[in-house]
């Protein structure tokens, strides 16, 4: 629902230690058999690199012409990847989504309903 909500083509939760996804949707689809490992492995890279400069990342934003891309830490364990095809789309706006759905989430989590 999230993903149809905010209409966002994507949606990945990572596992915080290891990026590997734990759960997605995807409104379009794509060819790439090894797309969810490929995506893992960059954002380990990005993430060692950060680690190298003892610095450590939240969120990151990355657009180009065809699409903007969000990831953040969502909860204590897991990371949220937001796809949009749309580069034009304000970032604000994302975040508003992205931290309602934290709060969903954290609720659901600490429940354990989810």
């Amino acid at each position: 629902k999230f993903a149809d909500h905010i209409n966002a083509d994507e949606v990945l939760l990572f596992e915080k230690a290891t990026f590997l996804v734990v759960a997605h949707h995807m409104r379009k689809e794509h060819n790439d058999a090894n797309r969810f490992e490929k995506i893992s492995n960059i954002i380990k890279q990005f993430k060692l690199s950060c680690n190298k400069m003892q610095s450590f990342f939240r969120s990151i934003e990355v657009r180009n012409s065809s699409f903007a891309a969000y990831i953040e830490l969502f909860t204590a364990n897991m990371y949220i990847m937001v796809v949009m095809s749309d580069p034009q789309v304000c970032s604000a706006a994302v975040q508003l989504n992205i931290n309602n759905a934290k709060r969903y989430f954290k609720d659901t989590d600490q429940s354990g309903t989810m």
